[in-house]
């Protein structure tokens, strides 16, 4: 039996969103976009903010919040889980944090990459299809001051944090995915430093790797046996360049033997939101990797 996993970028609501949303509702952000999320059997984003309503901007050039509602439109939408394993999960302090993670829990959305305190910020979250098992596991390389969670602090999980626990959640999965937040912004090639934590994760056992934080689409590579994604660009979001409006939500198809099969579906933000890119028969245009 063979399930679908789907995991898109960069969820940012910028002065831009935002006023889209006072005219227009969070629903329209999700309407275009909806149908093809609720046909996964699992649904990932990056959730590039806070949920929440309290608590003052940290000192930093760019700070992200959603209204609290914004969790229940993820779940109706078809998201079935966020990485908060990022450089804006904690822009309105520590309380922030607990707050977004509050909605989402009250919303029935899953997250990984950060918590009330570094064990639960580390943790995988586990997904069992009952013929299967995976695990994933979110981090961000990208750390601003003071935001990774310590012993009895709230925090983002970083890769130091999250290396050792590879091990036995590849022992207690068919699959791990790992899903970074990492390199350079605007940048359309890897760096060195995503080149070399793509060949650590590959080593401890991931199969598979679908990055953000560029707000570009950066390309795809085998590394030893796992499939990297280095950047899949933003997913909500009002960007000023042609290059960031462009996009892909990776499909992946899995059974017990691992990836069977890969697929990119183009995006195209166009008034906040993502539009899959159609052909002229109404179908999807996909770009496939074929495995072997």
């Amino acid at each position: 039996m063979t399930k679908i996993i789907l995991i898109g970028g960069d969820i940012i609501f910028g002065k831009g969103v935002s006023q889209i949303v006072r005219a227009r509702g969070i629903g329209y952000l999700f309407e275009p976009i909806a149908p093809l999320l609720r046909s996964a059997d699992w649904t990932i984003l990056n959730m590039e903010g806070c949920i929440n309503t309290r608590g003052a901007p940290q000192d930093k050039e760019y700070t992200f919040r959603a209204p609290p509602e914004l969790a229940r439109h993820l779940r109706l939408a078809g998201v079935s889980m966020v990485s908060l394993g990022n450089n804006h999960s904690m822009d309105y302090g520590k309380g922030a944090l607990l707050d977004t993670m509050e909605h989402l829990w009250r919303a029935g959305v899953w997250w990984a990459g950060a918590g009330a305190n570094q064990k639960q910020a580390i943790q995988p979250v586990y997904v069992d299809f009952g013929s299967m098992r995976i695990a994933v596991i979110c981090f961000t390389a990208v750390v601003p001051r003071g935001f990774p969670a310590g012993e009895q602090t709230p925090g983002v999980a970083t890769l130091s944090d999250v290396l050792p626990l590879l091990p036995d959640a590849r022992a207690n999965a068919d699959l791990l995915i790992a899903i970074p937040h990492w390199g350079d912004e605007g940048k359309t090639q890897p760096n060195a430093k995503q080149k070399r934590i793509a060949r650590l994760l590959a080593n401890a056992g991931v199969d598979l790797i679908v990055g953000h934080h560029p707000h570009v689409v950066q390309g795809y590579e085998r590394v030893g046996k796992a499939h990297v994604f280095y950047s899949v660009g933003n997913f909500i979001h009002t960007p000023r360049s042609n290059l960031s409006r462009r996009a892909v939500l990776t499909r992946i198809e899995i059974d017990r033997r691992g990836v069977r099969a890969l697929t990119t579906v183009p995006l195209r933000l166009e008034g906040g939101r993502p539009i899959p890119q159609v052909s002229l028969r109404g179908e999807f245009q996909q770009q496939e990797y074929w495995l072997e």
